[in-house]
């Protein structure tokens, strides 16, 4: 009695339990390779965004580089119009003081010119004034 009665019943339940562990199980392993899907995409997407990372940080050291170095150009260039403009001004007036040291070497030649021959002095006392003048032109 108990065969017929009570067996069908637990087998039934039995079933019905192996097939819930069954579909847990499998339902586990769904969510299991869900989840390596994820950690694999993520590692992918990690490492993408490590490579894109790297690119921007070498394309801002380049720019960076760049950017420097013309600068300094920038600079050099810069210093050497204002060495060169320097150069021309002190040239200028270089030139300026040798016009004015010969125009007064000129006018004090011509007035110890006009000296000599207002005085009419003899051949010594000329040399002595052209000796005079000179050191004359010499100090200035």
């Amino acid at each position: 009695v108990l065969k017929k009665v009570a067996w069908g019943p637990i087998i039934s339940s039995l079933e019905s339990r192996e097939k819930e562990i069954n579909d847990a199980l499998n339902a586990a392993a769904v969510a299991k390779a869900d989840a390596e899907k994820a950690t694999s995409d993520y590692e992918k997407i990690k490492q993408e965004a490590q490579g894109e990372a790297q690119k921007i940080l070498s394309e801002a050291k380049s720019v960076k580089e760049k950017m420097v170095s013309d600068a300094v150009l920038e600079a050099k260039t810069k210093a050497e119009a204002e060495t060169t403009s320097a150069l021309e001004a002190i040239a200028a007036e270089k030139a300026k003081a040798v016009k004015e040291i010969k125009k007064a070497a000129v006018d004090l030649s011509i007035k110890a010119a006009s000296k000599l021959i207002e005085k009419n002095l003899d051949s010594s006392d000329n040399r002595k004034l052209v000796s005079d003048t000179i050191d004359k032109v010499g100090q200035a």
